[in-house]
């Protein structure tokens, strides 16, 4: 693979660069800390600090085109890989290698919790009358990083919001990402979502040291995008999530029947606060709420068997 830019040569970069912009460019022009990689239309990935990895991930309408996950490295030594969907797209053998580690390290959060007396974790193959949808408890993937201590604190911005309500939707979407058990069985987690307020901020994409859950514009088939920073160690240091505020046709009731036509703000959600834990997208079947799409009408809220094992193991 050829030689990613560097932060050392003295022509600067564009500020914007595609995968083969930054191949052709090799090590002639300098990356600026705020430099960002355009994968696709609506998917780009600002380059992390050194020792790194900077993520999105986007949940698109079905039909849609185009990857729906990209992730970046930044060695020690300025040297870049970019990873997308699970593809390698760029960087060295040794820096490729990094990025694939930390994105399948899974770090114990800080505090390890014991399991209630006689808790249970019980495989959906082992219930009576499990629906359908449920598929199967090996149906999860990770992104690579947990929370220290298991707790992923964020805050709202609700600049360009499409309902009064919305708040409380996605509220209840990070609430059932966190709960140990659905209708396909039980898995303890001591995952937690810690909702710290109202904020200001409006720097998604952006590290700046604040989790912050709001609304951004993007294209049409995209419904939301969570930003993720890993270190080396493999723990989560900040998530972004935002929503997209160019879709008109949010549902964002309480009621588990999604009008038809209508795009369910809890079911986005939920899949959105699986992310920000460290879930990554499953595409081997549609059933667990980690699949990349969604498509209108769908209650996709509770966690299928697969989320639950995945949610359960990360936590």
């Amino acid at each position: 693979m050829p030689t990613t830019p560097s932060f050392a040569a003295e022509i600067p970069c564009s500020s914007t660069l595609s995968p083969s912009e930054i191949k052709s460019v090799g090590t002639s022009c300098q990356l600026a800390s705020d430099t960002v990689v355009r994968v696709a239309e609506g998917l780009e990935v600002a380059v992390p600090e050194p020792g790194m990895v900077a993520i999105v991930q986007v949940l698109r309408t079905p039909g849609s085109t185009g990857p729906s996950a990209a992730s970046v490295y930044r060695a020690t030594d300025g040297q870049l890989a970019l990873q997308i969907d699970e593809t390698p797209a760029l960087g060295s053998t040794a820096t490729a290698g990094a990025l694939k580690r930390i994105l399948a390290k899974r770090a114990e959060p800080a505090t390890k919790h014991p399991e209630p007396a006689g808790a249970a974790k019980t495989q959906s193959s082992g219930l009576a009358a499990v629906p359908t949808y449920c598929g199967s408890s090996y149906e999860y993937n990770f992104s690579g990083g947990v929370w220290q201590q298991s707790v992923f604190p964020w805050t709202y911005n609700s600049r360009s919001q499409p309902a009064s309500d919305a708040l409380q939707a996605i509220k209840y979407g990070f609430q059932f990402i966190t709960d140990t058990s659905s209708a396909c069985g039980t898995y303890y987690t001591f995952a937690f979502a810690d909702y710290r307020g109202s904020t200001t901020r409006y720097t998604w994409g952006t590290r700046d040291n604040g989790n912050v859950v709001g609304w951004a514009g993007f294209d049409p088939d995209i419904l939301g995008a969570t930003y993720s920073w890993v270190d080396g160690s493999g723990l989560r240091v900040e998530v972004d999530i935002a929503f997209n505020n160019r879709v008109t046709n949010w549902f964002t009731g309480l009621s588990g029947t999604v009008p038809a036509g209508r795009f369910d703000l809890i079911s986005v959600a939920t899949h959105e606060a699986g992310h920000g834990f460290g879930l990554a997208h499953y595409t081997g079947s549609s059933y667990p709420v980690m699949f990349p799409t969604l498509g209108t009408g769908v209650n996709k809220r509770v966690k299928r068997s697969g989320d639950l094992t995945g949610m359960g193991t990360l936590y």
